[in-house]
């Protein structure tokens, strides 16, 4: 999943593996969870954000090396992420301008 510079043709990639049960689970949640389930990505020790001592998630002291191998490894959770913004967001704005 690597992205060009076509946003439509991006997007179009990314919603057309969204299934209806996907929606439905993400559209149930609440911004709470939202910010709790980026905390744990944060956490996770294969996107190198943080060393966590105990319950923090300190930020490392040394560079991130984003190479390749960072992207491949983290792309499923970035493209995840996106697809969940743009549901949610389609939810709150239909929330907000229909009522």
């Amino acid at each position: 999943m690597r992205f060009g510079p076509d946003a439509r043709e991006a997007v179009t990639d990314l919603l057309a593996t969204v299934t209806p049960a996907m929606k439905a689970d993400w559209i149930a949640s609440v911004p709470r969870d939202w910010a709790n389930e980026s905390f744990a990505i944060s956490e996770a020790p294969r996107t190198m954000y943080c060393a966590m001592r105990g319950s923090s998630c300190d930020i490392t002291s040394s560079a991130l090396n984003i190479g390749a191998q960072y992207l491949d490894a983290n792309e499923p959770v970035v493209k995840e992420q996106l697809q969940k913004a743009g549901v949610r967001l389609a939810r709150l704005l239909d929330t907000a301008f229909l009522n």
